[in-house]
């Protein structure tokens, strides 16, 4: 009845988890939903704000620069150029970015004769040279503008409000100038063009990418991707935030006819617009999030967040089960110990009742005569020696439960049983890409030592070599015969260079449990039990093991054996199980 009622509550307590479980699985999921909504929004309104500061700036800017060179028809040609010397001067001293501007032309058209006049920065006045090569291109494009201009009829107020031209390639503003002959007629007449040169470097290397800084932040922080290219394919990319950012393909999240911008925001301050010469000369700032979209952003956004908050959902739900079989498991262990312990208490109950019982009976007198004293010490010594083999018993259980079993010590070579252990150790050491190297001496001489022990010594050290290689993944054994403090020895030395041992660590790396705070640190496997055992072993067969290391180097352990000695009489099974259990 009492364990109906306690798996009643178990798997009441179960299900109580399940439900739980299923419960946050819920409230994630809407969670991440309301999560996911609130951040597309919030990208959204910042994508609004960043492209309409970067239009508004960049409208601003390029509107400025077309309003300071405006010129009124009613300018007499005498006067023009002191006109133009005039707005140079005065753009410079209030433009934030001068170095947009990189020269200012006049190309006249005259009666008969066509001249090109470019400003002279030095001189402050306008020169009159040759067509410049860096503006070829330009040259034929104004020739047929003039053309069509002169074909025309063009009244003043058209002139006033004739559009700038924006020529990419040079790139250059470009604006014809006009002239009133008779301030009573409505007609202007062609004087030439005015062409503003850009300094393309600036342009496209300075001042576009800091417009994007300013407004979406640096090319590695942002959201997004930008873009600045032409309207019309083939595309050709005037900026781009990072390499991965995609100069075509279709649906971005923002797209702007930045000299659209331009255009409007002149004529709302009653100015000249600005036009491209063509349309796949048109600027278009190009905003996409990386994902392809805001949406497809977000959605992946939420996909992650649901993977990983269901992943620890189903973590906590492992671990309840985990820790259900846990308790199951420890209290059948539990049951099993009090099994243990009463019946070792009833066994030993008995022996010492025998015992308690017949010293009793001494000590009241019951015992008379040799022959009842030697009766009751008879059974004192049997109850004894019960007592003996029943601890005997408990010790070994408890011996081989830890590994602490006796030894069986003997005079031994060396090299057959190195050659065995090191058989399993060489493939683990090649399987974990490790550059084994050993040096075996061919006469090494008999010691006095158990095999067992011995290759698990060297195992032992091997593995931790191996543990503590760091990236340098060599390992070395050696045995040779050499004279030690004067007496000959066997020394089986296992070398790496890892990351060593520190000065302040060295004397503690023999203490069971022991492990430094630089391995801790490291996250190195391992109980520290490893060298506890080999000294122990090592102590019990009559030798010892010492180490040297450098941090950063590596470190070397070395087991010392004595030579087994001819002369000396063997060891008796009792000594064998006193250096046992040393």
């Amino acid at each position: 009845m009492k364990f109906s009622k306690r798996s009643g509550m178990e798997l009441a307590a179960i299900l109580g988890m399940v439900a739980v479980v299923c419960t946050l699985a819920v409230l994630q999921y809407r969670w991440t939903g309301e999560i996911s909504r609130s951040e597309q929004q919030r990208l959204k309104a910042n994508l609004t704000t960043s492209v309409r500061g970067f239009d508004q700036e960049f409208s601003y800017d390029f509107e400025r620069l077309c309003e300071a060179f405006e010129i009124d028809p009613e300018v007499p040609p005498s006067s023009l150029e002191n006109r133009i010397l005039r707005q140079q001067g005065d753009w410079e001293r209030v433009a934030s970015r001068r170095a947009l501007l990189a020269g200012v032309d006049i190309w006249k058209l005259e009666e008969g004769h066509a001249s090109f006049e470019s400003f002279d920065r030095e001189g402050k006045r306008f020169v009159e040279g040759p067509w410049p090569e860096r503006l070829g291109s330009l040259h034929q494009y104004l020739e047929r503008q003039a053309q069509l201009l002169n074909a025309r009829v063009i009244g003043d107020r058209e002139a006033v409000y004739y559009p700038w031209t924006f020529q990419g390639h040079t790139p250059a503003l470009i604006r014809p100038i006009f002239h009133v002959e008779n301030p009573r007629e409505m007609y202007v007449q062609l004087q030439g063009f005015l062409i503003l040169e850009f300094n393309q470097d600036f342009l496209e290397q300075q001042y576009v990418p800091d417009l994007v800084v300013r407004h979406f932040g640096e090319p590695g922080l942002t959201s997004f991707g930008v873009v600045v290219r032409t309207v019309q394919a083939p595309y050709r990319a005037i900026y781009t935030s990072s390499a991965n950012s995609a100069v075509s393909g279709s649906a971005p999240d923002a797209a702007v006819n930045l000299f659209e911008s331009v255009a409007e925001e002149a004529r709302r301050r009653g100015h000249a617009p600005l036009q491209a010469a063509s349309g796949s000369e048109q600027w278009q700032l190009v905003v996409r999030d990386p994902a392809g979209s805001v949406d497809v952003g977000v959605a992946q956004w939420r996909r992650r967040n649901l993977a990983i908050s269901f992943g620890l959902l189903a973590i906590l739900a492992g671990t309840m089960v985990l820790l259900f079989s846990v308790a199951r498991r420890a209290e059948r262990l539990a049951k099993l110990q009090m099994e243990f312990v009463a019946g070792v208490s009833h066994e030993l109950c008995t022996p010492l009742a025998v015992i308690n019982s017949a010293a009793e009976n001494i000590v009241d007198g019951v015992v008379e005569g040799p022959t009842q004293v030697q009766e009751y010490g008879t059974m004192i010594r049997e109850q004894g020696r019960r007592l003996e083999r029943l601890v005997d018993e408990v010790l070994l259980f408890a011996a081989g439960h830890f590994g602490r079993l006796g030894y069986d010590l003997r005079p031994i070579e060396v090299i057959p049983i190195l050659e065995q252990g090191l058989a399993a150790s060489e493939t683990m050491l090649r399987e974990a890409g490790f550059a084994f190297q050993k040096e075996i001496s061919p006469q090494l001489p008999l010691v006095i030592a158990d095999p067992e022990a011995l290759s698990k010594c060297v195992e032992n050290l091997i593995s931790n070599a191996m543990k503590y290689s760091g990236e340098n993944r060599w390992v070395s054994l050696r045995a040779v015969c050499a004279p030690d403090q004067g007496l000959p020895e066997v020394l089986i030395s296992v070398e790496d260079r890892g990351i060593g041992i520190s000065p302040a660590d060295l004397p503690h790396v023999f203490e069971p449990f022991y492990r430094s705070q630089g391995v801790r640190d490291g996250h190195v496997r391992g109980v520290g039990l490893g060298l506890y055992l080999v000294k122990r072993m090592m102590e019990a067969m009559g030798g010892r093991i010492r180490v040297s290391s450098k941090l950063s180097q590596g470190s070397v352990f070395t087991m010392h054996f004595p030579l087994f000695d001819s002369r000396e009489p063997q060891r008796s099974d009792a000594a064998k199980a006193e250096v046992a259990k040393a």
